[in-house]
């Protein structure tokens, strides 16, 4: 193919004015030769930069979908492949039809994901010195990092109860791990016969307060604060009321999403059924007492204004999945975070043995006091609370089987919690 220093040099070849100008004209090749190859090499290591950058960003994003826990050869496949193609594409490198091939070896014992990039480069000024194109190779492998999933995190740094069990009851979390953002000494806390046992159990603080086996394993001290993992998760906003100051007292209904203004009454052996969607609770309580039944799957309950609590009675029946999609994907309960600090939200209920998805109150206290035990039937809940206090003998079961359910886990919590990183 023709070019503007091609041409120049045949205009050259075919001057006959003498010696010296053909002299020169050989000479010019070379260097003009030698100094375009400097230039086109100069360009390829640029491109080499982002090429390699896009290795490292595809590895990146195929590991974290290790984290779901639905994931397979095939999907971490497609995310990896998927991202580095686009991040080739957004950084310039295969525009203009330029060949280029992501490869990515997934390795799920090891949960790693090797990103192998292939682009084949035309050389523009080297064309003169016989280099057409030159094939640039780069690799990246990233890997999950991290224990445990967790499932618990207890916000409030200064209390001294952050996480309390006391008076025989009992947290089960055995795939799972339990952190106290106290840093006092017994932000942590197991009292009269009470027990934890997680799979990993951490707290700022430099003590805890137990007897001989509450906690199993011993709890790490001094661990570091971890900043509110669901703090970036964009909020439900509230609509006009669809309802106001509802009571249903005996009998059977289905509730649609929407607004309730002065909270939900579900007393008298009332049955009531929550269709798919999002419950905004404004300035009331969501009680369940009397007898009492409130079910619903893929619902999400956003919590804001005055007196928007939770209240499940203990004569009571609950059974609530978290939606699958949507603003509130995988956020069973959520506590605006301007609501007032030290809201009390309480699950008494006796058969409360399914509650799937992410309970999140930054600025709440979750108190659990059920004879019976409280989500043990959920293929996975996860709670993140100002405040997490479990009294007077019930049993809570935090389930950790993430592949188990199509209801997603929050970004930040659960096994997303674990970070990715490069390993070469």
């Amino acid at each position: 193919m023709s070019n503007p220093l091609s041409r120049v040099f045949a205009r050259w070849r075919k001057d006959r004015r003498g010696s010296t100008a053909t002299t020169f004209a050989v000479a010019a090749v070379g260097l003009l030769g030698v100094s375009g190859a400097a230039i086109d090499y100069s360009n390829v290591s640029e491109a080499r930069a982002k090429i390699q950058s896009a290795a490292d960003a595809a590895a990146l994003a195929g590991a974290k979908e290790f984290r779901l826990g639905n994931a397979n050869v095939q999907t971490v496949t497609n995310v990896a492949k998927n991202f580095g193609l686009s991040y080739l594409h957004s950084q310039g490198v295969t525009t203009g039809g330029l060949p280029a091939t992501v490869n990515p070896t997934i390795d799920t014992v090891a949960k790693t994901v090797t990103v192998t990039i292939d682009v084949t480069r035309p050389m523009m000024l080297a064309q003169v010195v016989g280099i057409d194109q030159m094939q640039i190779r780069v690799s990246a492998t990233a890997k999950v990092v991290g224990g445990a999933p967790i499932c618990v995190v207890g916000l409030d740094t200064k209390e001294d109860s952050t996480i309390l069990m006391d008076k025989s009851a009992r947290l089960e979390a055995p795939g799972c791990s339990v952190f106290s953002n106290s840093t006092k000494n017994n932000g942590l806390a197991a009292k009269k016969d009470s027990v934890l046992k997680a799979a990993f159990i951490c707290t700022a603080g430099g003590k805890y307060k137990d007897k001989a086996g509450a906690f199993q394993p011993e709890p790490q001290t001094d661990c570091p604060i971890i900043p509110d993992p669901l703090a970036a998760r964009p909020q439900p906003i509230p609509g006009g009321c669809l309802q106001t100051n509802l009571v249903v007292s005996g009998g059977m209904m289905t509730l649609m999403p929407g607004t309730y203004c002065g909270g939900i009454t579900i007393k008298g052996g009332a049955n009531v059924t929550m269709a798919s969607g999002t419950y905004i609770i404004k300035d009331g309580e969501l009680k369940v007492t009397g007898g009492g039944s409130l079910t619903g799957n893929n619902v999400g309950i956003f919590l804001t204004g005055k007196n928007a609590v939770l209240n499940f009675d203990g004569p009571s029946t609950i059974s609530l999945t978290a939606p699958k999609d949507g603003e509130m994907a995988g956020m069973l309960i959520f506590e605006d975070r301007a609501a007032e600090i030290g809201k009390t939200h309480e699950i008494m209920s006796d058969n409360a043995r399914n509650l799937l998805g992410t309970i999140y109150l930054s600025r709440g206290r979750l108190h659990i006091s059920a004879a019976k035990p409280v989500a043990d039937q959920s293929a996975y809940t996860i709670v993140v609370a100002r405040m997490f206090t479990l009294s007077e003998g019930p049993t809570m079961v935090l389930n950790s089987n993430y592949g188990a359910t199509n209801i997603p886990v929050p970004a930040g919590v659960g096994p997303n919690a674990n970070r990715t990183a490069l390993i070469n």
